[in-house]
């Protein structure tokens, strides 16, 4: 990444490195929520204390909240379109969320993972019943755990 101007879309004072690292933030931000070590990536160009700048102004505005990103990304994998927690949790930490978070976010939601594996089956299979091994594999390949499957297959196939 250059610090050189760009008058399409930098800030009005583009020779300021902070103006242009919130800029860029601020442009992240717009498209999805972000945790802060994802910010700290596309501002590694900068400066340390730039970074802190940018980071601590985010944070004091609530505009950057990991917390918040977390809970919003658990929300996402729910209902119809639920997730195991083992892939809510590969998610979590691919995208930067920090460890202590994902556990205290994933056990709250673990309770209603039962509930998410029925609320999936349906929504892909409607009112025709599949195979219960075809079943099986799709709760597998979205991150449910093993030994749940198969109570959520039990209930599923009775109703």
């Amino acid at each position: 990444m250059s610090l050189k101007k760009n008058p399409k879309n930098s800030p009005s004072d583009e020779s300021d490195p902070y103006t242009l690292a919130l800029g860029i933030s601020l442009k992240k931000l717009r498209s999805q929520a972000r945790f802060e070590s994802e910010i700290r990536q596309f501002l590694e160009e900068f400066p340390e204390e730039v970074t802190e700048r940018v980071i601590q102004f985010l944070r004091e505005r609530r505009i950057l909240d990991d917390s918040k990103t977390t809970q919003s990304l658990i929300e996402r994998y729910s209902g119809r379109r639920s997730v195991g927690s083992e892939r809510i949790r590969a998610e979590l930490t691919k995208r930067g969320a920090p460890e202590e978070m994902i556990d205290a976010a994933l056990a709250g939601a673990n309770a209603g993972e039962g509930e998410g594996m029925l609320q999936a089956l349906e929504a892909k299979f409607g009112r025709t019943l599949p195979d219960r091994a075809k079943a099986a594999r799709f709760l597998y390949a979205r991150g449910f755990p093993e030994d749940e499957i198969e109570s959520a297959l039990d209930q599923f196939f009775h109703s």
